[in-house]
């Protein structure tokens, strides 16, 4: 059981942290943010309004946020 908790708390903070980044660049450079992330712009207008309250509920719901895109494995660029 602690290792689930260990699992949990270790995915909380990583989408804690990409949800910070992400904000983080969208509000310095918007267009190339909304690139890199592979978001929407409407999208990129939900993550570029959270507050840290809205950031720390999100961080802990259990899936992570990033995805991997196949255009970036090894072989593929």
């Amino acid at each position: 059981m602690a290792e689930q908790h260990d699992i949990s708390d270790a995915i909380a903070e990583f989408n804690r942290s990409y949800l910070m980044l992400a904000k983080w660049l969208l509000l310095v450079n918007r267009s190339e943010a909304t690139r890199q992330l592979g978001v929407s712009e409407m999208t990129a207008s939900r993550i570029a309004s959270l507050t840290l309250a809205q950031i720390d509920h999100l961080a802990t719901r259990g899936k992570l946020f990033c995805e991997f895109r196949d255009e970036f494995a090894p072989g593929c660029a």
